[in-house]
């Protein structure tokens, strides 16, 4: 199809968009539902235009569908890429699972990155398909359930973030250091013992920085310090997520939240956040109150959010394959590294 032609947001949908989510609605078991995440050698990604005449007709979709009675969620997602497409999947791996409450359905969406398939992919139903890069994706009209997995596509597996300046010598040798490691595209700056004066004084050297190596910049601070250093997102902590009801910054930022609880993952994701911390996993973060939850209760509450999740406490570039193998984008890392 004409890549021009796949539904697209409009103007007035792209200042603080409405990205809310509902919890599972405890009237109706969810219809589980596979999704393929299927990318071509160019690093782009297929998507589909949904039928007018369906469930959410004229969005754009990625290719899957509903398990049929007893099937296992790879085997249905092999078949329905071979029903829609026409391509034989070879290896998968999870991307993030979402569960997502629609006015007249509940679903529970498993998604998977689809690393190697035979064959070349033709709409089998007549549906019209596209690839799309993966920064393209946000400009497309997805229904809302596909928030987290465009976001789980745009996010890296490792997230740095700082330890407190007053802690660190040198602390811009250091920060610079960080962000010049392989594979760090995002950085968290946190340090919550400055006062707001020195803390955005030292924001707008840590921006400039990271500008310099393409890294994009999250302020551990309120949505009003954005005014002072335009950094590229907003952590929000625990107690900021609490006062907060909806997104407090539109889609050109990122904006996260740290939880601990299931309520606040719940929070977290009602309010369209793109991604949250959830910890300490395996030891406190700098002796906070909270104790670890360990990989067990990590899992249980990273498949209740609709946005994707990192793992924090005790953690470090090591762990993130333990990270996804329980639900999680990857991890959030302090001491490890800075060491």
């Amino acid at each position: 199809m004409d890549h021009g032609s796949l539904p697209r947001l409009r103007e007035d949908q792209r200042g603080v968009p409405d990205l809310s989510v509902s919890p599972l609605s405890s009237a109706a078991p969810p219809v589980h539902v596979v999704v393929g995440i299927v990318e071509n050698s160019r690093g782009e990604i297929l998507v589909m235009k949904r039928r007018a005449d369906g469930h959410l007709g004229g969005h754009v979709e990625f290719p899957g569908g509903k398990l049929e009675a007893g099937e296992f969620p790879e085997a249905a997602l092999q078949r329905e890429l071979k029903e829609e497409l026409d391509i034989d999947m070879c290896r998968c791996r999870p991307l993030i699972q979402i569960p997502y409450s629609y006015a007249d359905r509940n679903v529970f969406l498993d998604v998977f990155r689809v690393s190697e398939y035979s064959g070349r992919a033709r709409s089998v139903e007549g549906q019209g398909i596209a690839w799309k890069s993966i920064p393209a994706l946000g400009d497309l009209y997805f229904p809302k359930a596909n928030h987290g997995i465009v976001r789980a596509l745009q996010l890296p597996g490792l997230i740095p973030v700082t330890p407190g300046a007053e802690q660190v010598q040198d602390f811009l040798q250091h920060f610079e250091d960080t962000v010049r490691q392989s594979g760090v595209e995002l950085i968290h700056f946190r340090s919550h013992e400055l006062d707001p004066r020195h803390y955005l004084q030292l924001a707008g050297d840590c921006l400039r920085t990271c500008h310099r190596h393409q890294v994009r910049l999250v302020l551990n601070a309120d949505a009003s310090s954005l005014k002072q250093v335009d950094a590229d997102g907003l952590h929000l902590t625990s107690r900021r997520l609490a006062a907060v009801k909806t997104r407090p910054l539109g889609k050109e930022y990122l904006v996260s939240a740290s939880c601990h609880t299931l309520d606040e993952v719940l929070r977290a994701s009602q309010a369209g956040l793109d991604y949250l911390f959830l910890g300490p996993v395996r030891e406190k973060v700098f002796g906070g109150p909270v104790e670890p939850l360990g990989w067990k209760h990590f899992a249980r509450l990273a498949r209740q959010s609709a946005i994707p999740v990192y793992a924090i406490g005790g953690l470090g570039p090591a762990d993130i394959d333990v990270a996804i193998a329980h639900g999680g984008q990857g991890v959030a890392a302090i001491r490890a590294v800075w060491q």
